[in-house]
């Protein structure tokens, strides 16, 4: 028997990817006009994501189970969000050597094995 979805499971594999989103770093003043455009605080040169709209609210859920080491919904999420498999394991890799190199301000410690905060949730999940 087999189940078919709409996701493409094909591309799922673990492997780094070495492409992000930019090539050049930012300046203090580059990142602070492009964080108050979207809606976004920088602290510690990392952009903290709001909690207003419904996608700013399922952004900070990715980095929810990223923390707890889920990345298939993660993933899902993204990939409803209309993110690119190439984008999905750019931000996932990004994401994930964040946590690692800075536990206290990427909320590696406030998530980590713990509830999803009420604030993250979207109506229907």
């Amino acid at each position: 028997m087999s189940y078919k979805t709409d996701y493409d499971w094909t591309d799922l594999t673990d492997e780094p990817v070495e492409e992000t989103f930019g090539t050049k770093m930012l300046t203090e003043d580059e990142a602070k006009s492009l964080a108050s455009k979207f809606g976004m605080t920088v602290k510690d040169n990392c952009f903290v994501l709001g909690t207003k709209t419904d996608k700013e609210k399922l952004l900070n859920q990715v980095s929810y189970w990223i923390a707890n080491d889920n990345l298939v919904k993660p993933r899902v999420i993204m990939k409803s969000l209309g993110f690119t498999n190439k984008m999905i394991k750019a931000y996932i890799n990004d994401e994930q050597n964040l946590q690692r190199e800075r536990p206290e301000t990427s909320g590696h410690n406030k998530f980590r094995n713990k509830p999803m905060p009420k604030e993250f949730e979207v109506r229907g999940n």
